[in-house]
């Protein structure tokens, strides 16, 4: 077998946020700086839009994957040498005209809206912390460990080093590596990055974590709720929002929280609705946004509490000070995430708005008479609620473009109506078979 490498992988996006690609053959290259320079990098290939989910219709196909060469990887533990790089979608008409990207590319949209809604030096940077299972080729648990819970009472530990050391080959870096609450839940979470780079990494993160699961005979899930009575799988997402070697969300005079950051948070409370409809997008996401699971239900803030939407750690220093939404889970696609997060935060900043006062008590334990008195609002309880948030919010629709924004809602607006009238549960064949 060949020494160099021989193929790259085009990789991109559909609308739902998973990762597709088309292999090209490449010159024998040795290592990434040789290849950088390779025509089939520079080329890109065409593919067929209308075989991927939400990406074009059968009369208007032909599309052209463009590659963005400043991702260019190695895949780790490849079978044989293998190069990879994410690709912007166009028309082909409009290959390598700058920010001329096709309509229904989330990942050119997002590239998009940061040059737009982030003029000069800014820059939103965001660290994740993707919460998954690992299961069995049967679907059960894979051990029975908890929170913290390392070797032997964690048996994946080996896996979860191997999936930390592949990611920093490719260029991420993993921060904590645990054994999470539910069984067989675990969570890698990775430090800042850059919106648009942090977008790509989530791509890749789950593509590796599931390569590397099914190396070892098992497979893992990001499934927001796989297992009734067990923790859910969320996305949260620290944000912070930089102007070149500034961080905005600290106050250097008291080491606390700007103005600016609390804007920020405004405007994430304001489109908390909306948002949810990008970052829950499934009928299982609503199963994990119940009471009482840590997961957030209201549309509040505060510091270090853990029931709130927006959270804001601990930090010691202003350039640490940064804001932590917790309602996604990684079956959003990514690349509107972000879109929806900087256009949300972005809105806050330029109509100055202001959050109310922080949360300081358990929430869930708080009446409905409590919540009210403080005007705490509740996230939509079902995909459906969501969707209806996510059109009436000109804002977010506007960042998503509206084309994507039509295409997002028409798929999950099909996929509640199968849901609702087509599936039968098991716990409605138990509830209703002897009534």
């Amino acid at each position: 077998m060949s020494q160099k490498i021989e193929y790259i992988e085009l990789r991109f996006t559909d609308l739902l946020g998973r990762m597709k690609a088309m292999v090209v053959p490449c010159m024998p290259a040795d290592n990434l700086e040789m290849l950088s320079s390779d025509p089939a990098l520079k080329k890109g290939t065409s593919c067929d839009g209308s075989s991927v989910t939400g990406l074009a219709s059968v009369e208007s196909s032909d599309l052209q994957l463009d590659p963005d060469a400043s991702t260019l990887i190695e895949i780790p533990s490849a079978p044989r040498r293998t190069a990879a790089a994410m690709c912007f979608v166009r028309e082909k008409e409009a290959m390598g005209k700058g920010m001329d990207y096709y309509p229904l590319d989330s990942r050119g949209q997002l590239h998009r809206l940061c040059h737009e809604a982030l003029p000069g030096n800014l820059q939103l940077r965001i660290k994740v912390e993707p919460e998954f299972y690992i299961i069995t080729p049967e679907g059960d648990y894979f051990d029975e460990a908890g929170y913290a819970d390392t070797h032997p009472l964690n048996p994946a530990m080996d896996m979860l080093l191997e999936l930390a050391s592949a990611i920093r080959e490719v260029g991420m870096r993993p921060r904590v590596i645990h054994h999470e609450h539910g069984r067989s839940q675990q969570e890698i979470e990775i430090d800042y990055d850059d919106a648009r780079k942090m977008a790509d990494n989530i791509l890749i993160f789950k593509n590796l974590a599931r390569a590397i699961a099914q190396s070892q005979g098992v497979d893992v899930t990001f499934m927001p709720k796989p297992f009734a009575g067990e923790a859910g799988n969320g996305l949260h997402c620290h944000l912070q929002l930089w102007d070149g070697k500034k961080n905005l969300f600290g106050d250097e005079k008291n080491n606390g929280l700007s103005e600016t950051a609390k804007m920020f948070i405004a405007g994430l409370m304001e489109h908390a609705p909306a948002i949810t409809a990008i970052a829950n997008p499934t009928v299982n996401s609503y199963k994990r946004l119940v009471p009482h699971h840590e997961a957030p239900v209201y549309v509040t803030w505060g510091e270090k509490n853990r029931t709130v939407l927006v959270r804001i750690p601990t930090f010691g220093t202003s350039e640490k000070a940064a804001v932590e939404l917790r309602s996604g889970d990684s079956m959003a696609n990514p690349y509107l995430l972000f879109s929806a997060i900087i256009a949300a935060g972005m809105d806050g900043i330029n109509r100055k708005l202001m959050p109310p006062e922080p949360c300081t008590e358990d929430i869930f334990m708080m009446t409905d008479r409590d919540r009210a008195k403080r005007k705490i609002k509740t996230l939509p309880t079902t995909l459906e609620e969501a969707l209806d948030c996510l059109e009436a919010d000109s804002v977010i629709v506007d960042a998503l473009g509206s084309k994507i924004a039509k295409a997002h809602i028409g798929l999950k607006r099909e996929e509640w109506r199968e849901y609702v009238s087509e599936q039968v549960s098991d716990w409605e064949w138990e509830k209703y078979q002897d009534l």
